[in-house]
């Protein structure tokens, strides 16, 4: 049976590449939301921004989905309206919500890595709301809502590897120091969603790779993979571990990535040692 999907947020860099791979599966019924433009926009793309959060109630309605996947970005309080929004909405109508969080849940406590059932502890802004918005999901809908946390998150086209780039073009490059952190691309996001949804998996997964590297040692080898020109580092104080790795057994193999396959995969259309 074909699943309706709902993706909100698929102009971003994760959004994108959950929308890109879930669209070829002839299984999925996929729509997305974007704020901001969309190459090669379709019928399949629904403009929605966070500012007016009611208004996804008649896309809800339009898109009826089985499944909802947030990767939304804007204003907190309004995200949080929103969100309350579509768990009224699926609640009433069956379906699902999966939540796309951040290992900032965890920025209080930057003395180890974070499994899934660790308590959550942030001092930020950001890693507070996300609890909060946490909170709420599993509040309105329980086991209905699937939390995602993400550590570092990368893609080919990302804001973040556009940085590095431009940073070599530069000749200089602001890296934190003192920081060890596990990273995650885009494609093993969409992967492990994918997979998530065809097994109906729940709970609370943390996504990205098994090991965890000093954020320098991270760009020096993405720099060096892609066969850039090693910039002069700018170092900027990092706040100790973290890292948000999975405690989970019921993991497949094909998608658990290390820090190397995710590079190689970085520079698979640039890099001169690496392959798609």
């Amino acid at each position: 049976m074909v699943k309706n999907i709902l993706i909100l947020g698929a102009s971003g860099t994760v959004g994108a590449a959950v929308f890109k791979r879930f669209s070829r599966d002839k299984n999925f019924n996929t729509v997305g939301t974007y704020f901001s433009a969309v190459q090669g926009k379709t019928s399949s793309f629904i403009h929605f921004s966070v500012e007016f959060p009611n208004d996804i109630c008649s896309i809800l309605k339009q898109v009826r989905p089985d499944i909802v996947i947030s990767a939304l970005r804007g204003n907190y309080d309004k995200q949080l309206a929103a969100h309350e929004n579509a768990a009224k909405y699926l609640m009433a109508n069956g379906g699902r919500l999966i939540y796309l969080s951040t290992v900032n849940v965890f920025d209080g406590s930057c003395d180890r890595p974070h499994h899934e059932e660790d308590v959550r502890i942030s001092n930020s802004d950001y890693g507070q709301f996300k609890i909060q918005c946490e909170d709420l999901l599993r509040d309105r809908m329980g086991d209905r809502a699937i939390l995602i946390r993400l550590p570092f998150v990368w893609g080919r086209n990302s804001p973040r590897f556009q940085e590095v780039k431009a940073g070599c073009e530069k000749g200089q490059q602001e890296v934190y120091t003192d920081l060890f952190s596990n990273h995650v691309s885009d494609l093993q996001i969409a992967q492990t969603l994918q997979w998530m949804i065809y097994e109906n998996k729940g709970g609370i997964f943390h996504v990205g790779t098994s090991d965890v590297i000093s954020y320098q040692r991270f760009v020096e080898q993405l720099i060096e993979t892609a066969g850039m020109k090693l910039p002069q580092f700018v170092f900027r104080r990092g706040p100790g571990i973290m890292a948000a790795i999975s405690g989970r057994k019921d993991i497949p193999v094909m998608l658990k990535w290390t820090t190397g396959k995710l590079i190689q995969y970085l520079c698979g259309s640039t890099g001169r040692s690496a392959s798609s």
